[in-house]
């Protein structure tokens, strides 16, 4: 918890997000029948995410409009800031953030960042998360885009089915998880 407060006291409209995607990948969690252990843990780790973000400027967090490719680099070290503040620990939750922390934006085909993982070598809460987290930024409005209707949400996110996601856990989502199961 205190390492999600120093998330919201960087930036205090990140809070609401980290509740959706949470809540989110508990759920594909259970879905996917994953213990209660598991779960317990993802939601303590899930919500630390996206800590390397304390690293990052805010000016490039809300910029309106699209980044410069030293921008886009600068925010993607988000990934590594955030595994690096939680690696090492020795309570289970904390090391399970560490992954997520680095490994939320690899791709499930590869050339996703910060090392271009593939496929099982990303490890499986990171790729729940991700799926968590893309929903949630695509549905809700951000500096740099207005919402997505829910229909155009689920149609992007079936096209990166495979590259992007996990097909496995994107079906689990889109077929067990309620938002999305009423526009599947």
């Amino acid at each position: 918890m205190r390492l999600r407060l120093a998330c919201e006291a960087h930036d205090p409209e990140i809070g609401s997000h980290l509740d959706r995607v949470t809540q989110i990948a508990c759920e594909i969690a259970r879905a996917l029948g994953l213990g209660e252990a598991t779960v317990t843990s993802m939601r303590h780790a899930v919500p630390l995410h996206d800590l390397g973000k304390i690293g990052i400027p805010l000016s490039l967090l809300h910029k309106p409009g699209r980044l410069t490719p030293e921008e886009a680099e600068t925010v993607k070290a988000h990934t590594v800031i955030g595994h690096d503040i939680l690696v090492g620990s020795p309570w289970p939750a904390i090391q399970c953030a560490a992954r997520i922390a680095l490994s939320h934006h690899e791709d499930w085909g590869g050339g996703g960042y910060p090392h271009g993982w593939a496929g099982e070598a990303i490890p499986l809460e990171a790729r729940i998360a991700a799926v968590a987290d893309v929903y949630d930024a695509l549905s809700t409005p951000r500096a740099y885009k207005p919402a997505w209707a829910p229909d155009r949400v689920i149609a992007e996110m079936r096209r990166l089915r495979g590259t992007k996601f996990d097909p496995a856990i994107l079906d689990v989502f889109l077929s067990h998880i309620p938002a999305a199961a009423e526009i599947a």
